[in-house]
């Protein structure tokens, strides 16, 4: 277990096991985390996280090419940053099919594992709501998760599940993972404290209504 672990770094940790890629170009290592247009209050917190960890590194997300669409996100070759990947196990090139949570998280305290979950939730994870019942409304709260990676997939089911979570897999092709229901969603909210505000604006409403409205979508 790696001794210099804190809330942090796991935060980070958990942010680019979900969304971030550590690349080479011809003449250095590039680090990269992007989101969606609609998350540039969220990159506002990871402005703030990287500055807090990075020590005199100034971070300026912005839009970047990608997608249909373009992107937001954050991107640098300081080797303060691409070293710290490296350091905590992550290695250049496609994480894609292959990327898992790393042992020192799994082996971690609980509020470490939080806060790595925090990181990966905000940036590779979805909050929804369906109709049960044949309600109009939907209300019926789902927290997702879909990789390409089986054993990150894997990894986080046993992790929630020590956690006291009640979470249920499927998936072939791609690999889901859900947490459905009131409780599991409180128990969320409460443990994980996620910071994306696209996952907080549609919380809030469904707090406040009852219901979650698809045309009050921000995210």
């Amino acid at each position: 277990m790696l001794n210099n672990l804190d809330l942090k770094t796991a935060e980070l940790i958990g942010m680019h096991t979900g969304d971030g890629t550590l690349y080479k170009t011809k003449r250095n290592l590039v680090w990269e985390l992007r989101g969606g247009l609609n998350e540039k209050e969220y990159y506002s917190h990871v402005k703030k996280l990287l500055e807090s960890i990075f020590s005199g590194l100034i971070f300026n997300p912005k839009f970047r090419s990608g997608g249909k669409n373009g992107c937001y996100g954050v991107q640098t070759s300081k080797k303060q940053v691409t070293n710290f990947f490296i350091f905590y196990g992550f290695q250049s090139g496609c994480k894609t099919y292959t990327v898992r949570i790393p042992e020192y998280i799994k082996k971690s305290k609980r509020d470490i594992q939080f806060s790595f979950i925090r990181g990966l939730f905000d940036t590779d994870g979805c909050l929804r709501f369906e109709k049960i019942n044949k309600n109009i409304n939907h209300d019926y709260p789902k927290i997702e998760f879909t990789f390409a990676s089986k054993l990150l997939r894997n990894d986080l089911y046993l992790l929630l599940k020590k956690l006291n979570y009640r979470p249920y897999i499927w998936g072939k092709r791609h690999y889901s993972l859900c947490l459905a229901g009131i409780d599991n969603l409180e128990k969320f909210m409460r443990e994980i404290s996620p910071k994306n505000t696209k996952h907080l604006n549609k919380y809030m409403f469904w707090k406040k209504h009852g219901h979650y409205n698809i045309q009050a979508e921000v995210a």
